[in-house]
């Protein structure tokens, strides 16, 4: 009888072994972070299991923790048109892209990602103004910081972003706005306050600006340089 046993625990750690796949191994190796051996056992897998989109996802996942950008888009790509319905890997390609930089196709696949029912977060709405902002359109890149701005109104990085975009986008009232709020919250900041001033003379208010950009100097005479570059077009 214990024969039988041992025979029978034989032949169930054989058959578990015989259906631990390539790419059961490969998500092993991979949550391991041994990404190359991870990438051997999912080219594999692709041949084992190749309408699998799982697949070439991971191997993504790993060219992408490898920092090979473009070698885990292409592979991202792959899954998408296999998969197109996971709104999470859409989104996750978008930011690959951003990394490579690819500005505009990063922003066409964090748009489709909200397309396909993506949950539009703080940190999604805040990535796809920062995705309009890299590619210049400013007014929309404000619009979608300042409505973050609305369920976060001291995050002093997102007022910040907020104004810059405004002042980009040639709307200085706007941007001095933020800005003022911003300075509120750090009295002693002299960047913001000389940006206040530079807003205030782009708007035509010269001479308030220029009081202002003193008063800044005053405080941090390292911005001098800051009206150099400014003057420039550096800014």
């Amino acid at each position: 009888m214990k024969n039988l046993y041992f025979i029978l625990l034989l032949i169930s750690s054989n058959l578990i072994a015989q259906t631990e796949t390539s790419l059961s191994k490969g998500r092993k190796a991979y949550q391991e972070e041994n990404y190359s051996e991870a990438i051997k056992l999912f080219e594999q897998a692709a041949a084992e299991e190749p309408n699998n989109a799982q697949v070439p996802y991971l191997m993504g996942r790993a060219y992408m923790d490898m920092s090979n950008y473009t070698k885990s888009a292409e592979l991202m790509q792959r899954a998408i048109a296999m998969d197109s319905t996971r709104s999470n890997w859409i989104y996750e390609l978008s930011l690959v892209y951003y990394a490579i930089p690819d500005y505009k196709k990063s922003l066409e696949y964090m748009l489709l990602a909200g397309e396909k029912g993506y949950k539009k977060t703080n940190d999604y709405l805040e990535n796809l103004g920062n995705a309009y902002a890299n590619v210049k359109q400013y007014d929309k890149a404000a619009g979608l910081y300042s409505e973050v701005l609305k369920r976060k109104p001291n995050d002093k990085e997102l007022l910040y972003q907020t104004a810059q975009a405004y002042y980009n986008a040639g709307k200085y009232q706007e941007a001095i706005d933020n800005w003022d709020v911003l300075f509120g919250l750090d009295k002693t900041d002299a960047e913001i306050l000389y940006m206040i001033g530079i807003a205030y003379q782009k708007k035509g208010d010269k001479e308030k600006g220029q009081q202002l950009c003193d008063k800044a100097i005053d405080m941090n005479p390292s911005l001098k340089n800051r009206r150099q570059q400014m003057m420039m077009g550096n800014f």
